[in-house]
């Protein structure tokens, strides 16, 4: 019932200090839900013969360590309950020695392909999950995300890339957790290493669409975040947390 990956890091999914990159993060995620799902007989395959998909609404992560090249880490997931239209999952973190190194919630929701929009989990969703019912779960995401200052000070324009276009034919969810940072100054990313990214997924974007990643501080070392699409509407909003790099 606890699904279980373990990744070995590699030099390309690290950042300038060697450490496991935010991008690749959420991609383990991706990859071990995905995993998760297709053992409970709800993965992406079974799912597109029914003309359906999973698409991630919110993901919320808490950081007590960055591992880096060579490590390897495990990351156990498992659902975390089902309510109305919204599937949950957490995700545990750990290291060669058991420490544990970083969680994370996330909400999902089932999108009809054919229509393209969100539809209600059928009885069988429910009964696959329901023997979780019981399990401790993570502590969900539940915060409002602030309205951005009418003067932002920091913001960086991106285009979705080919690349990045995944088989729901949007970008992948991955992708927004990279063009947060690019509004960031250089000079604060050198010397901060993220503690926690609160995001929630708002509209999907296409292979070439032009995005604005806008950014302001707020207090403690934390900063809201809002990615605008070529319709100046949000794609996704976020709060991230950082704290002072050892390095430093």
């Amino acid at each position: 019932m606890l699904h279980t990956e373990t990744y070995r890091i590699r030099n390309y999914e690290t950042d300038r200090r060697g450490q496991l990159s935010l991008l690749a993060l959420a991609n383990y995620f991706q990859d071990a839900a995905d995993r998760s799902a297709i053992a409970l007989g709800v993965g992406m395959p079974a799912l597109a013969e029914l003309g359906l998909s999973w698409v991630l609404h919110r993901m919320k992560i808490d950081v007590i360590r960055w591992p880096g090249i060579t490590e390897e880490i495990t990351v156990e997931t498992n659902p975390a309950g089902l309510e109305k239209i919204f599937v949950y999952r957490d995700f545990r973190v750990y290291d060669q020695a058991r420490n544990l190194l970083m969680t994370a919630t996330s909400t999902w929701l089932v999108f009809d392909t054919g229509v393209r929009k969100l539809t209600t989990p059928s009885p069988h969703f429910q009964a696959i999950f329901d023997p979780y019912r019981d399990w401790e779960f993570l502590p969900r995401a539940t915060a409002r995300f602030a309205a951005l200052p009418n003067e932002v000070p920091s913001r960086a324009e991106v285009k979705a890339r080919h690349n990045e276009i995944d088989t729901n034919a949007h970008v992948n969810n991955a992708v927004y957790f990279q063009w947060l940072l690019e509004a960031l100054p250089a000079g604060f990313l050198n010397k901060h290493v993220c503690a926690e990214v609160d995001i929630q997924f708002k509209k999907e974007c296409g292979r070439q669409d032009n995005i604005s990643s806008l950014c302001a501080e707020g207090e403690a070392l934390s900063f809201q975040h809002n990615l605008l699409n070529q319709e100046q509407k949000e794609a996704a909003v976020a709060t991230t947390r950082w704290r002072v790099s050892a390095e430093e």
